[in-house]
Order: C-alpha cells, then structure tokens, then sequence
C-alpha cells in the first residue's frame, strides 16, 4: 500500500531537529589544545564554542599556531571560559567538518570534567 506524500509535507519531516540531546546555541571563549590520538600536544590555540550538548559542541572561529589541522586523527583538547561555562573542560573525537565559508568542527565528548578552585 502506497500513500503519497507531497514535496512540502516531505520537507517538514527534516526540518525538525530529532537529535539525542537538545544543543543550545551559545558563544563561548574556548583555549583549545590539538593532540594526537596519544594525547601528545601538536598545537594549540583558542576557538569560540557556537553550540553545547550533554555528548558534544560545535566550534569555530579557529586560531591555531601552525593555523592548520593535521592529516591524520586527532582529537581537540577543550577548555571553556566565561561565567556560565568557566572550569568545564573536555577531551573531544572531531565528528564532523563544517564547510568552508562557514567552517567548524563537530566535536564529540570523550572525557568531560570540570575544575574547580
């Protein structure tokens, strides 16, 4: 049995955001560390965090040292700032690239803490 279902109603069905957890849209000051799959410095520098779930975050706004990725894995050491987010750090698997003019990166959480004083 075969029902049709019309272009806009089939575009609706991906509009809505069926994620796992709820991102909430933020603009965060992260320093960001670059290690390898080891966990051994490559580079670092800072990014802004544009969106945070409880499993991960998307980043952008990259300043790095070498002011490139490497070639092979890595994962992003990440280390939050501002008031609401200050102290909360985490060890990220890079998920998924953004595109080139709006270019980020989709990180998963590995390891998440936070430090306190």
């Amino acid at each position: 049995m075969n029902k049709e279902v019309n272009v806009e109603t089939f575009k609706t069905l991906f509009d809505q955001d069926v994620r796992r957890y709820k991102r909430n849209d933020v603009a965060i000051e992260a320093k960001i560390r670059i290690l390898g799959v080891d966990k051994k410095k490559l580079d670092e520098g800072t990014a802004h965090v544009k969106n945070v779930s409880l499993k991960g975050a998307f980043l952008a706004d990259f300043k790095l040292g070498k002011n490139s990725f490497p070639a092979k894995p890595f994962l992003i050491e990440l280390k939050m700032s501002g008031k609401t987010y200050q102290g909360i750090n985490a060890i990220c698997r890079p998920v998924r690239f953004g595109k080139a003019d709006d270019f980020g990166i989709g990180v998963e959480f590995d390891e998440l803490w936070v430090e306190t004083k």
